[in-house]
Formats: structure tokens, C-alpha cells, sequence
């Protein structure tokens, strides 16, 4: 069975201004059920997943924050198919897609456009039997993916493809 767990970036792997654990980091095994729909993943994300982990971080007076989800999959097939939930948004009323390089062998960029969520920024990667998200809040830009996030999503894709 694939792991999440060197999936996801210790607290020495993130820069300087992210460096304040909110969230240790937590790993599961997830047994195949039917999946629900949540503000912050689509629904069906779940179906074919395998295990799942998740880890939190923000700067030291709380303006910034990146939070970095993964899941699983039995098969790069599943999680291609799993990866293609996410585009378009699904949910167009409260994301828009963002142009952005690319990363791992496929991702999706969005920003929020309504809310408490506006201006925060979220890449989805899908590189071998992994799915990641990365949420980078605090960024405040709406028409271009913020460098931070692009250095972190470049490393969650780098350490994806090295436990593949």
C-alpha cells in the first residue's frame, strides 16, 4: 500500500516565514467508502483513495499560511481520474483558475473570488498514484499564482515523484 507520510514537507523543508506548525503532520489509511462533497474537495475525491495525509503551517503573526494535503491512490490511473474532479473548479461561484506552470505530471491552479477565501490560492498536483493539494493563503494576488506557492508546489510535486 502507498504512504503519505514522506509525502509531506517537514517544518525544515518551509521557508522562513512559514515555519510555525499549525497542524502536525498526520497520515491515515483510508478504507474504500463513498465520498461527500466539502468546500475543499470535490466530491468523488475519496473513491479509489488508499491513504491520506495532511499538514499545516503559518507565518509567526498569522498573514500567511500554507496547508498541504495529500492522498493516495491504488494506481496512477486512479488518481489521474481522481485529479480530473478538480478541473474545472468545482465550485466556479467561489474559484477561478489561474494561469501557472506546471507541476508533477499534471496540476490545476485557483484563486478564491468571494469571501474569507479571496485571495487565497490553492494548486492541485497529480504526479504518479498522488494527489496533493497546496492552500497558500495571505498572498492577496488575483491574477497571478504568488512565488511562495510556486516553491512549495514545485517541492510537494518533487517529493511526490521521489516516493513514487
Amino acid at each position: 500500500m502507498k504512504s503519505t507520510e514522506g509525502i509531506l514537507p517537514p517544518r525544515e523543508n518551509m521557508p522562513t516565514e512559514l515555519s510555525t506548525v499549525t497542524s502536525k503532520p498526520s497520515t491515515a489509511a483510508l478504507a474504500r467508502k463513498k465520498c461527500s462533497s466539502t468546500p475543499d474537495m470535490p466530491s468523488g475525491w475519496c473513491k479509489s483513495a488508499v491513504a491520506q495525509g495532511h499538514v499545516a503551517y503559518r507565518s509567526g503573526d498569522e498573514s500567511k499560511g500554507a496547508v498541504f494535503d495529500v492522498v493516495a491512490y491504488g494506481s496512477d490511473k486512479a488518481a489521474r481520474d481522481a485529479f480530473r474532479k478538480w478541473t474545472p473548479p468545482y465550485h466556479p461561484s467561489r474559484l477561478r483558475n489561474l494561469n501557472a506552470e506546471k507541476f508533477g505530471s499534471e496540476s490545476v491552479a485557483f484563486v478564491g473570488v468571494e469571501g474569507a477565501a479571496r485571495g487565497d490560492q490553492q494548486v492541485v498536483v497529480h504526479e504518479g498514484h498522488y494527489v496533493g493539494t497546496v492552500k497558500y493563503s495571505g498572498s492577496g494576488k488575483q491574477d497571478a499564482l504568488d512565488p511562495t506557492l510556486s516553491k512549495l508546489s514545485k517541492m510537494f510535486a518533487d517529493r511526490m515523484k521521489q516516493e513514487g
